[in-house]
């Protein structure tokens, strides 16, 4: 038999050598993080570029060919305006900042590279160049969280126009995010989360298992992994079985009401996919449970007609599950602790094409758009930089990519200079380049 066929006897497959990798990861050294803010971190993807000029920097007194449909309304905060299908995070500007400086400055219509770059803070491209790791999966070396829970999860989607690129990085699949698909399926969570046999019958082959492995050593004792399968093997298998997953993901436990309150603004038709409102819910109590890091895409921004008939039907709904996480989080004590981003690889193209007719769009737009940032450090009631008359380019507080990914670091605690190694044994910083840090967005 070889190797690979031995490591699945006895329900092993159940989790693959890669859930196998990912506990290994566990017992990694961590980063000191005694001075960090943030102690977890949520990211709402906004996958194809929500249109900045319609949701947080509008242009109410330009010229009809750019301003678009939405009035701006008054915010919390003296001063910031936002556009009118965003009235609950109007009222909620006190608890986040916007970040109207930070761009990719790439070629428009870059859909694969942007998102490499904003969720790695490197440049990278789909091939060709270093696999730089996201944020999660360098937290998941570093400072990975509690044993008995993934360090990094994604709901549902990770590789949106990425071509897979983001499913890879150079630290390897033991600091991969742990992908979750619940949703497709209302009985896919339990079935994921039972073990495929009943206990007894899983301890024995683990059993068996061990009695194979003992023979296998004694062919390659040198084997790290193999070295360490019991302890790696036993942790995997009691991570599939974790009370904390488990009761997490078990959006049964959660009232009716607050169920309503993330789903209430879904269409019950929509123009194009708008994602799942319970991904914010189920981020939240992935959270709670204790959960470094969640990622999930929030459905298509890729509007390049129907602009505002889409708009219609998807910011509302992003609008009422963002403040509604923000609420959670905040009612909780877990706002300071837990940064929470909202954003996509770009923005919209501010002049409008076919402006007079319904189905009226934006293309798209490397050159500006918004970041929403809460919690874990980030300032309350705060706008970062500013766009032209047209929202076009920036005109004030212009920060690279770079600075947004080391910013996230400080506040999580890692050292952005540390240095890490790609399969080659090149030694790279985690960012590459030394940008600043984003004072002005950072308490």
């Amino acid at each position: 038999m070889k190797r690979r066929d031995i490591l699945r006897i006895g329900g092993l497959g159940l989790c693959g050598v890669g859930a196998l990798d990912l506990i290994q990861a566990q017992t990694a050294s961590s980063a000191n993080n005694a001075q960090a803010k943030a102690k977890q971190m949520i990211v709402c993807w906004l996958g194809g570029g929500p249109p900045h000029t319609d949701m947080f920097d509008l242009k109410s007194d330009d010229t009809e060919d750019y301003r678009g449909i939405f009035n701006p309304i008054d915010t919390k905060v003296p001063g910031l305006q936002i556009g009118e299908l965003l009235p609950e995070m109007a009222k909620r500007a006190d608890k986040y900042t916007v970040i109207r400086s930070v761009t990719t400055m790439n070629k428009p219509g870059d859909h694969a590279q942007a998102p490499l770059y904003w969720l790695t803070g490197n440049p990278r491209l789909t091939t060709g160049s270093d696999e730089y790791p996201m944020y999660g999966s360098v937290v998941n070396k570093l400072r990975p969280g509690p044993a008995d829970l993934p360090t990094f999860v994604v709901l549902d989607e990770i590789d949106v126009h990425t071509h897979n690129a983001l499913s890879r990085n150079f630290l390897g699949s033991a600091h991969s995010p742990f992908v979750m698909q619940p949703l497709k399926d209302k009985d896919a969570v339990t079935k994921m989360l039972t073990p495929q046999l009943e206990l007894p019958a899983f301890a024995r082959n683990i059993d068996l298992l061990k009695t194979l492995d003992t023979r296998l050593r004694r062919n390659d004792a040198q084997d790290e992994v193999i070295a360490g399968l019991d302890q790696y093997q036993q942790t995997a298998f009691n991570l599939l079985r974790s009370p904390k997953l488990r009761q997490a993901l078990d959006l049964s436990k959660e009232p009716a009401e607050s169920l309503e309150r993330f789903t209430r603004n879904k269409p019950a038709k929509a123009r194009y996919p708008i994602g799942d409102p319970l991904h914010f819910l189920l981020a939240r109590r992935l959270i709670e449970a204790g959960v470094p890091i969640v990622h999930f895409n929030l459905g298509y921004w890729d509007w390049h007609g129907e602009n505002f008939v889409a708009g219609k039907q998807q910011i509302p709904m992003f609008d009422g599950c963002l403040a509604a996480l923000l609420d959670d989080l905040d009612d909780r004590g877990l706002l300071d602790s837990t940064i929470v981003l909202a954003l996509g690889e770009m923005g919209r193209k501010p002049k409008i094409d076919k402006p007079k007719v319904t189905n009226a769009g934006r293309d798209h737009w490397d050159y500006a758009q918004f970041v929403i940032a809460a919690g874990g450090g980030f300032n309350r009631g705060c706008v970062v930089g500013a766009t032209d008359k047209h929202g076009e380019q920036v005109t004030d507080k212009f920060y690279k990519i770079e600075s947004f990914g080391r910013t996230l670091y400080h506040l999580l605690g890692i050292d952005a200079d540390t240095l890490v190694h790609t399969p080659a044994n090149r030694p790279v910083k985690l960012i590459v380049e030394d940008a600043p840090i984003i004072k002005e967005a950072i308490s």
